[in-house]
């Protein structure tokens, strides 16, 4: 079974690889792990919160989207299931990926070829 962690990773590569044929930018909410409970009441006052997509992607006129990425075996927590009801709600597009690293670049790339505007010249 593959570990999610490795699944991230190289979706994060493949979104960096996108970035040049589409336009948006995306990025990671570290909000995994193990932590104290004195550390996650300073991170709740900052505004943490729980079920946070594992990569939240920008695209033009301020739209967002979000990718939840899970292994073969993975299931959404309440905390994600939650923010997936919101963002029906809040009609935020929020797509689950789950599978082998394989398919889950394969989803990825069809969720940004989907939604996403390519670029009509050059990076910046």
């Amino acid at each position: 079974m593959t570990k999610e962690i490795s699944i991230q990773i190289a979706c994060n590569q493949l979104l960096n690889e996108l970035n040049d044929i589409y336009l948006f930018r995306h990025f990671h909410v570290a909000n995994e792990g193990k932590r104290s409970v004195q550390y996650l009441i300073k991170l709740k006052k900052m505004g943490f919160r729980a079920g946070v997509p594992d990569f939240i992607i920008e695209y033009p006129k301020g739209q967002i989207l979000y990718i939840e990425l899970k292994n073969e075996k993975g299931q959404l927590s309440n905390s994600q299931k939650l923010w997936k009801v919101q963002s029906k709600s809040l009609n935020t597009p929020f797509f689950v990926v789950k599978g082998n690293i394989k398919q889950c670049l394969i989803e990825v790339a069809d969720i940004i070829d989907n939604h996403v505007p390519r670029r009509k010249s050059k990076k910046y």
